[in-house]
């Protein structure tokens, strides 16, 4: 059950690189150790030492991308179960749509109640939609602008 995982290759090609870079820092060292002049050593040090330098650092880099980006799948995990979980809690009244047939509705707002078309409700996105008799038990009060109450008068859309 060990498969190749492509996710994975930046943490393992970062490893490959940084030890590939001390092996070329020690193989630059080892070549100048067995020079006796100087001007015989900078050869080895310049080409080992600044390749394997460059190889350790560029390794290093890509093993601090791997981890945030390990991390950032962690945390979206994560998030995502508290949107689950959220969503489970809220219930599925919660962004439900609008009943598709609004006759004999009204719409609830936070002290009264509207007709859904009502200017005072219009593109709210939480509103919940009963009956007159239903908004009367919250104890909210007829709008003072569509009145919902009058008589002849249809509750639906304008």
């Amino acid at each position: 059950m060990n498969q190749f995982s492509f996710g994975k290759l930046g943490g393992r090609a970062g490893l490959v690189l940084a030890a590939v870079g001390l092996l070329a820092i020690g193989m630059g060292w080892n070549g100048a150790a067995g020079q006796l002049s100087t001007l015989a050593q900078v050869p080895y040090l310049l080409s080992g030492g600044l390749i394997g330098l460059s190889l350790v650092i560029l390794g290093a880099a890509m093993l601090i991308v791997q981890s945030a980006r390990e991390d950032r799948a962690r945390l979206e995990l994560k998030l995502d179960g508290v949107i689950d979980t959220l969503l489970e809690i809220s219930g599925p009244a919660a962004g439900k749509p609008a009943p598709a047939d609004l006759s004999g509705l009204v719409v609830a707002g936070s002290a009264s109640y509207h007709v859904p078309g009502c200017r005072l409700v219009d593109g709210r996105e939480e509103t919940d939609f009963l009956t007159p008799a239903e908004a009367r038990a919250r104890q909210l009060k007829a709008c003072r602008v569509c009145q919902p109450d009058s008589a002849g008068k249809d509750l639906t859309i304008r």
